[in-house]
């Protein structure tokens, strides 16, 4: 087969201020990247699998005109308001009403097993870069660097482990799968209603496991403090420096859930999350 990969990186840098008492520099980078499928051996559709998890957490399609990481799968529709069972849209290719009964416009039914695989998202993002910026004021340095990522989508093959409807009976949930869950004093409950006896609905490769991929997360902060050299070199020292440095400290994130810094399938598993971390110390030189 054959794969077009496209695409524009953009990087821009330069001096915000500059003068003897402080100095403030900023860079930012951005790549726009498209990835298409445009020729398969007899025009043959390929299913595979997310390789880095060992739990084939995500399943993709090679088809011809569509993006190299599209996530192939059934669509969740939601939950039914009048009985709080999962809602799976048919997608019958020749009959968009096609079903057992129409929600939302379309074919829809209670059984997954009723509907068909399609296309459902694309780990692709629109945009994903870094934003760089130095302040030194006196004896004072700051440090800011930031990456980003906007649009594509995040497919969570664990999130179905623990908002499952009956599976994993025994198991504790998520939070947000019992802070919504569909009742018949709740009907407008995003999460379906457990039963013990609905044990596959969750199992299955859909869009209940795919969320926003877009975040910002201030990657990494350096705040630095010079001693003054006359006061250094009392003591016998050239230089010396004060510093914290800090990593993931903060993210702004649509997907609440988990880490939305994932792999380059855009996919997540059971993996520890990137933990946050807080250095201090202090550099001397005699």
């Amino acid at each position: 087969g054959e794969i077009n990969n496209r695409g524009i990186e953009v990087e821009l840098g330069g001096d915000i201020i500059s003068n003897k008492n402080i100095r403030w520099s900023a860079s930012v980078n951005a790549s726009f990247i498209q990835s298409k499928v445009t020729k398969l051996y007899g025009g043959r559709d390929i299913i595979w699998y997310d390789p880095t998890g060992g739990d084939a957490r995500a399943q993709f399609i090679y088809r011809e005109g569509s993006p190299t990481l599209s996530y192939y799968g059934y669509e969740w529709g939601g939950v039914d308001a009048k009985n709080g069972n999962n809602v799976w849209y048919v997608n019958n290719p020749a009959d968009s009403k096609a079903g057992d009964f129409i929600y939302n416009g379309r074919g829809a039914t209670y059984a997954f097993s009723k509907a068909n695989y399609t296309i459902i998202g694309n780990a692709m993002p629109d945009v994903y870069g870094g934003l760089n910026t130095d302040v030194s004021y006196k004896n004072f340095t700051l440090g800011l660097n930031f990456i980003y990522k906007m649009g594509g989508d995040l497919y969570d093959g664990a999130f179905k482990d623990v908002s499952d409807d009956g599976y994993y009976f025994e198991r504790i949930r998520a939070k947000s799968v019992y802070s919504d869950m569909w009742t018949p004093e709740n009907t407008a409950g995003t999460s379906p209603l457990i039963r013990g006896i609905d044990l596959t609905d969750q199992m299955q490769y859909s869009t209940r496991q795919m969320h926003s991929a877009s975040f910002v997360r201030l990657k990494n902060i350096n705040l630095a403090y010079n001693l003054p050299g006359n006061l250094i070199r009392k003591i016998g020292l050239t230089s010396a420096r004060i510093y914290f440095n800090g990593s993931n400290l903060l993210t702004s994130s649509k997907y609440k859930t988990a880490d939305p810094e994932v792999n380059q399938y855009g996919t997540r598993g059971w993996e520890t999350p990137i933990g946050k971390i807080y250095t201090f110390g202090i550099d001397i030189n005699f």
